[in-house]
């Protein structure tokens, strides 16, 4: 069973955007995840979110590898970066 998240980053300033860096997430994290991407980054250079599921067993494993990544990400852009993930509703097509 696919456990969704929602995935995002803002106050990102400086020599990279906010997509870049959940895209970069996402890449690594496909290393050590079956990650599915249900809604790829988008946003501006400051803010971006994105919406991807892994198997409901790695769900606790990926909030870690996210931690992870966020704080390494701070390390080398600077600290005032908020990374943010949570548990995220299957996208559903929202046609009238």
């Amino acid at each position: 069973m696919p456990f969704p998240v929602h995935i995002s980053v803002e106050n990102c300033l400086g020599n990279t955007t906010a997509t870049t860096l959940l895209h970069r997430f996402i890449e690594q994290a496909k290393q050590s995840f079956d990650v599915t991407v249900m809604t790829p980054p988008s946003g501006t250079d400051s803010q971006a979110e994105a919406i991807i599921s892994v198997p409901f067993a790695d769900r606790e494993r990926i909030r870690i590898a996210f931690n992870i990544y966020a704080s390494e990400a701070e390390d080398i852009h600077g600290v005032g970066l908020y990374f943010h993930m949570e548990s995220a509703s299957p996208v559903q097509d929202n046609k009238a």
